[in-house]
């Protein structure tokens, strides 16, 4: 019995639903219809000071009988203000119900809002939001929010319908403190419903955005969809490119053309039908009772009566243009890199597969993965030119993907797309790997103009049985760090140790930069750039003696350790 007990409480994360926000301030955790918002909070009584998440709110999500909690998201939105721009200014909880609702809370608890999107449970709920990575130079792609509902995809123009919805609820409060709620009605929510033909089973969407086709491609899919006789345009259309995962067949693409599907405000126009019916009958049945000719009312029952459901749009049909067939195979999760470009799948069989998401075809594929988690991680290169940022240089940006196998307890790092495994942790199989895919909602380019891309957003976080969360960053010379790039690597470190020894002013900031300098020396492995670490930091003016011996010493260590004699690094005090 305690053995039991202790494996129930070691697997209590993954019986959960789980959303980090990107800005790493919120944290929800569901679980049936009970739910706990954690906000986070700086702790300076600690020994060691650390971020702390205190619940703000807990209790249950449900309003109708029997409804669950099948998944949650965690959504920042921007500021406008000049004097915080590019910073999360509120952050909104979603969470999709078995019921078929989605229903938006504030951070307090208090329901925002509520739309039933279909008869069915909610499957997945995806955000896209605009990225420096894939947007830069680019339209702007506005932030959309993605529900999946039983092989049906909802899309809607998140920043503007989330900020209306948050003034209506304000305005609310206020009126049921003066007994005019029912005055106010909610601002409508515009929407669009796909429905997806051509997967018997869809398990988890990824949009890749807005999508403009070459010639090349636009001839190729209008004479295989058209034949000979198709009609080409001639310009090419703009689409929205989604990649499913699901059964039969494995992967499918599907295309949408941008303006095809009008949004959909039904629920509002039946909403105001059925306040002006109920509006009219009630004036008739009062001028009825009035002029004699009418019955008397009856009387009320007891119980009142449950509001019809409102009504269901059965979505635009969308045939998939393309897949991947494999009748076993049944995928469970699909996740989008921050480039746009490639995206990872799971599926029951332990697979991890790595996709070309504009192709339609597998990359690479990894093996002995069972219930694996999947996120990315982006890294830019070190500016060494300039320490003011700047949105008018790109400079190199490196792709990592990472992967936690909870069956075996590790977690992994490998290099996109044919690069080798980096790193590999074994952290135990009471964790859960969080990976929000989507930054601040409503940041865009012409908000972040002349400031540098947001470093908070993106990022993996593993969260342990504990409570403990750690945040996982790989370093940019990792993608340097293959047999064939050694010396590139190299001069990365070398470049890096100049800046570091041009950046020397005091004392203070030798003692602060001491570590870094040491694990630059260890990590340099080419003779000739060593010698001109060493030779840079003998020369630099105001260095202490302690530091060069310091140096010295763990070059002569490395050197050592490696069986290389070529390199005499106390020769070089020599003048």
């Amino acid at each position: 019995e305690p053995e039991s007990k202790t494996n129930l409480n070691s697997s209590w994360l993954q019986d959960c639903c789980i959303s980090l926000s990107p800005s790493n301030d919120t944290l929800v955790i569901a679980k049936n219809d009970k739910a706990v918002f954690l906000a986070s909070k700086w702790d300076k009584s600690a020994d060691d000071p650390k971020n702390k998440y205190e619940v703000m709110w807990s209790g249950s999500l449900a309003v109708e009988d029997g409804e669950c909690v099948n998944d949650i998201l965690c959504i920042p939105l921007a500021s406008q203000h000049k004097s915080s721009q590019g910073c999360p200014d509120w952050t909104c909880i979603i969470a999709g119900m078995t019921s078929g609702y989605m229903r938006i809370y504030l951070q307090n608890g208090s329901l925002m809002f509520s739309q039933l999107l279909h008869e069915d449970y909610v499957v997945r709920l995806k955000c896209r939001t605009w990225q420096p990575y894939r947007s830069f130079g680019k339209v702007e792609q506005g932030s959309v929010l993605y529900p999946l509902v039983s092989s049906r995809l909802i899309s809607s123009n998140s920043p503007y319908s989330l900020r209306s919805k948050r003034s209506h609820s304000v305005c609310l409060v206020s009126a049921q403190a003066s007994g005019m709620q029912d005055l106010i009605q909610p601002p409508p929510l515009a929407y669009k419903k796909w429905r997806f033909d051509g997967q018997k089973h869809i398990t988890d969407i990824a949009s890749c955005g807005v999508v403009t086709q070459n010639m090349f491609d636009q001839l190729q899919t209008a004479s295989f969809i058209g034949g000979y006789n198709a009609v080409i345009r001639t310009s090419a259309p703009a689409m929205s490119h989604y990649v499913a995962s699901g059964a039969d067949p494995f992967l499918a693409v599907y295309c949408a053309i941008e303006g095809s599907g009008p949004p959909l405000i039904s629920d509002v126009a039946m909403a105001v039908a059925s306040k002006l019916t109920s509006a009219v009958l009630s004036r008739l049945s009062a001028a009825s009772g009035w002029l004699g000719w009418g019955s008397k009312p009856a009387a009320q029952p007891a119980e009142q009566t449950k509001p019809p459901k409102p009504k269901v749009e059965k979505g635009a049909k969308l045939a998939a243009r393309f897949g991947l067939p494999d009748f076993p195979r049944r995928g469970t999760n699909i996740t989008l890199a921050p480039n746009g470009k490639v995206a990872v799948t799971t599926d029951e069989f332990g697979r991890v597969m790595l996709l070309d998401v504009k192709k339609g075809i597998a990359i690479r594929m990894w093996k002995g993965y069972r219930e694996a988690e999947c996120g990315w991680i982006m890294v830019d290169e070190d500016d060494f030119t300039s320490h003011e940022p700047s949105t008018n240089e790109q400079h190199r940006t490196a792709l990592f993907l990472v992967i936690y196998a909870a069956k075996r307890g590790i977690l992994e790092i490998w290099r996109a797309e044919q690069g080798p495994r980096v790193a590999a942790f074994n952290i135990g199989k009471d964790c859960r790997l969080l990976y929000a895919g989507h930054g601040i909602m409503g940041l865009g380019h012409v908000i972040r103009q002349g400031l540098a891309p947001p470093q908070h957003t993106l990022n993996c976080t593993l969260i342990q049985g504990d409570g403990r969360l750690k945040v996982i960053s790989v370093p940019f010379h990792y993608a340097l760090s293959d047999k064939h790039s050694r010396r590139v690597r190299d001069l990365h470190l070398l470049k890096k140790l100049t800046v570091i020894m041009d950046s020397i002013k005091s004392t203070d900031v030798m003692e602060q930069l001491e570590v870094p300098l040491l694990d630059i020396f260890v990590d340099m492995r080419t003779p000739q750039l060593l010698r001109q670490g060493l030779q840079c930091l003998l020369g630099t003016v105001g260095c202490p003696c302690s530091l060069m011996l310091k140096a010295v010493d763990s070059v002569s260590q490395a050197v050592d350790n490696n069986g290389k004699k070529t390199v005499n690094p106390w020769s070089y005090f020599s003048a």
